[in-house]
């Protein structure tokens, strides 16, 4: 069984934080997001990180730095968002390359989820199954299930799947972990064969992976994991903010503090200096400087100097000075 992990993505929603480091390779507590999601996956052969060229650097820096030997990195032959040639056509273009021979059980992870469910106990599902499968998280909140992709299902058998729904048949979320046996990594070239002959524009059918989902559902039986527990979306500040305030147990503060009120859920990286000021729920990048300010719900960068400021909810870029 071999696994990708998808890490090609330009994090948009995270600029400036992103601009110039990859989302799955931010910090959450101890180590990377990343690292959370590998870790689970030691048992299986060969785990690829699939990323652009811009971070495939600091993506093998990773895996040299961790140990992580059952791990490659694959290049996505793309320099920016907009060539970036969607998450379907990422993994049709490794299917396609000699060198990686996915020719194998396929389990497809979105690099930037952070979830509590054992990995193992999806794969124990999945062998049962011998079909594809899908992880579900239940949001238990219709005005939120229009966000995402929803499974409608029957017993454990996905019946119907719509990507951000006016109206959701269920609050049941499709998060970015997917398993393909063997015989059935044939369906993303089905499903790009089908859209082809339409006049649906391919940057659509090529990007979201719910989409396959969606299509093949209808051609072949598939399974829907459902798990309790938790899952963020660490790809918004808000749910990065709150993965790190399930994984932090209270605070980290690695940099120097003066006359400074910690408030819940603060992470001061190290080299970073915090004085006179009060934080919280808020992550401080190292070398940031913050004086005589109050900052909530924020992101700042290394290197980014805050005096005087009263910040909610702000992502201050690196060598920022306000």
């Amino acid at each position: 069984m071999k696994a990708v992990v998808l890490a090609g993505g330009h994090a948009t929603r995270l600029w400036p934080i992103t601009k110039h480091r990859a989302k799955p390779l931010l910090p959450l507590g101890e180590k990377p997001i990343i690292d959370y999601i590998i870790e689970d996956l030691e048992d299986i052969d060969e785990v690829i990180i699939s990323t652009n060229r811009k971070f495939a650097g600091d993506f093998e820096d990773y895996a040299e730095e961790y140990n992580r030997e059952n791990v490659t990195v694959a290049i996505e032959e793309q320099g920016s968002e907009e060539e970036k040639p969607g998450t379907i056509g990422a993994i049709i273009k490794m299917l396609d390359r000699e060198d990686l021979d996915l020719d194998d059980d396929l389990v497809v992870i979105g690099g930037d989820n952070f979830y509590s469910f054992d990995t193992s106990e999806f794969l124990e599902f999945c062998k049962e199954k011998d079909a594809p499968a899908n992880v579900t998280y239940d949001v238990k909140d219709e005005k939120l299930a229009t966000s995402f992709g929803i499974v409608d299902t029957e017993g454990d058998r996905i019946a119907g799947f719509v990507e951000k729904p006016e109206e959701p048949p269920s609050t049941l979320a499709s998060i970015a972990v997917y398993y393909f046996p063997k015989d059935k990594v044939s369906l993303f070239h089905d499903y790009e064969t089908h859209f082809k002959q339409t006049d649906v524009p391919a940057e659509q059918y090529l990007d979201e992976p719910g989409r396959l989902i969606e299509w093949a559902h209808q051609k072949t039986p598939m399974f829907a994991f459902s798990f309790d527990g938790d899952w963020f979306d660490v790809g918004t500040p808000r749910g990065y903010l709150e993965a790190t305030e399930k994984v932090v147990d209270g605070n980290i503060v690695r940099g120097e503090t003066e006359n400074a009120e910690l408030g819940e859920n603060v992470v001061v990286m190290d080299g970073a200096e915090v004085k006179e000021s009060r934080l919280e729920n808020s992550i401080i990048f190292p070398q940031a400087s913050i004086v005589d300010s109050e900052v909530r719900d924020s992101l700042v960068d290394q290197e980014a100097e805050v005096e005087n400021k009263d910040l909610e909810g702000a992502i201050i870029g690196e060598h920022s000075s306000l």
